[in-house]
């Protein structure tokens, strides 16, 4: 009973609370507002579509072509859903390479209820999905095949595994440079010579190719190179700060038992496969990326190198037992918020109740633009993943066309509910103040919850 037990943890106490928070639209213009956009526009004649919210091209942002596996569940679902239907979906998967191995009989129970425990619960999963959506939180699916492919030797599988790991963000091609060193040390010379070709094909076609032919993309090694200004330590003691190294620790204290118990029975680990730990390392590192959808890869890929561990042994009670304990008290702050929200959705969180005016208030803003799809409308910044099938939306306080252009539809949450980044509740007060007295203005809604109006608004920011 231990993986039914775990699914049904982590859809009641992580998925359900989530998907609570976004009908309540608590998340704000980040990464889901940006991914429900282009899933909105993605088709075959627009395979590259413009984020009017994000003001780039989705492929020129990064390049992450499994959203192709997602798009056809905006056919049925409205787009911010088949988003994190989607998601859901894909990470839960990531256990199904597992079970087919315990079919098998190559995988106690045991071992698969642990697996997936760390792949549905360790605190980096649990904080992806907090941060809803990203294709770097998809991956936790193809890293778990080409483990599995990888100690199993079937090549072919491997190959689609990785093809699959590579669409999900560009940064995983350089870990199939890793995975050539290891297949070659294994002694698989003619398969590593075909799997390094493959990746530093696909590292030319994403860093080379990809801007000559879809124009500049985004330029996040500036990430890597913050603080280089200020000299080698400073640039170092920002990337050894307590908070990364917390982090890291955390990533280090989910896996003590089980690597505890393996070196008390003298089992060792892949070496060869956790090379490809090494350029993930790094960019996490020099990025200072650890949160949130960042570490699930780094776990999902730890994991496969003590696949052959948990194939030769099943874990004893003790190994189970603490690393429950561990994957517990390290969600304690999640699971807290989570069940805050299960229990008391009226009022938590605090500044997305789930209060039936404000939510009607929401509705009703929502249904009116998106029935006028006519005109430029300026969101707030919670409001862009509901409108995402709507042309020519902008957030407030997010990236603007320099053209100085007028909008003539304002649609925001009046504070202190709704999310306002980077701007603060004050100034949101002041820009609606503007906006009502902007000549012209006509008042559509205005009660104690949104603010909906229609006119000539130039003030954004």
């Amino acid at each position: 009973m231990a993986l039914p037990l775990v699914v049904l943890v982590w859809l009641v106490f992580v998925v359900a609370p989530i998907w609570i928070q976004a009908a309540h639209a608590c998340f704000a213009h980040f990464d889901l507002g940006i991914y429900t956009q282009a899933l909105a526009r993605m088709s075959l004649t627009e395979p590259n579509p413009w984020l009017s919210a994000r003001q780039v091209y989705i492929f020129n942002d990064h390049f992450d072509p499994i959203l192709w596996v997602v798009r056809p569940l905006v056919a049925v679902l409205p787009p911010m859903w088949a988003s994190l239907v989607g998601e859901a979906l894909l990470v839960l998967l990531a256990v199904a390479p597992l079970l087919w191995l315990q079919a098998r009989g190559l995988l106690s129970r045991a071992a698969t209820g642990l697996l997936a425990a760390f792949l549905l619960l360790a605190p980096s999963a649990v904080e992806a999905l907090k941060f809803p959506i990203h294709p770097t939180t998809w991956s936790a699916l193809p890293w778990v095949m080409t483990g599995v492919a990888f100690h199993l030797r079937r090549n072919g599988w491997l190959l689609v595994s990785l093809v699959l790991l590579f669409t999900c963000k560009e940064e995983f091609a350089f870990v199939g440079i890793m995975l050539t060193v290891a297949l070659w040390l294994r002694g698989e010379r003619r398969f590593a010579v075909g799997v390094g070709v493959l990746s530093l094909l696909w590292l030319a076609g994403v860093y080379g190719l990809r801007p000559w032919l879809l124009g500049p993309s985004e330029d996040y090694g500036v990430r890597l190179r913050q603080g280089m200004e200020g000299g080698l330590l400073h640039y170092l003691a920002l990337r050894l700060a307590p908070v990364h190294l917390s982090r890291m620790g955390t990533l280090v204290l989910l896996l003590l038992p089980l690597g505890v118990w393996a070196w008390r029975e003298r089992l060792k680990p892949d070496w060869a496969w956790l090379l490809v730990l090494l350029p993930m390392l790094g960019i996490r590192f020099l990025g200072m990326a650890w949160r949130f959808h960042y570490a699930v890869p780094l776990l999902a890929a730890a994991l496969m190198g003590f696949l052959p561990v948990l194939r030769a042994r099943k874990p004893p009670a003790w190994v189970l037992v603490s690393t429950g304990l561990v994957l517990l008290f390290s969600n304690e702050l999640n699971l807290r918020q989570f069940t805050r929200t299960l229990v008391s959705s009226r009022t938590y969180p605090r500044q997305c109740p789930g209060d039936p005016e404000r939510l009607a208030s929401i509705a009703r803003g929502v249904d009116v633009l998106a029935r006028h799809r006519e005109g430029l409308a300026l969101l707030g910044s919670n409001f862009v993943s509901l409108l995402a099938d709507r042309d020519d939306i902008y957030a407030v306080g997010g990236p603007q066309p320099d053209d100085g252009r007028v909008y003539e539809w304002v649609l925001v949450e009046k504070p202190p509910h709704g999310e306002v980044w980077p701007l603060s509740y004050d100034r949101m007060r002041e820009l609606i103040d503007a906006w009502r007295a902007e000549g012209g203005t006509q008042i559509v809604i205005d009660d104690a919850n949104v603010f909906l109006a229609r006119g000539r608004f130039t003030a954004h920011r």
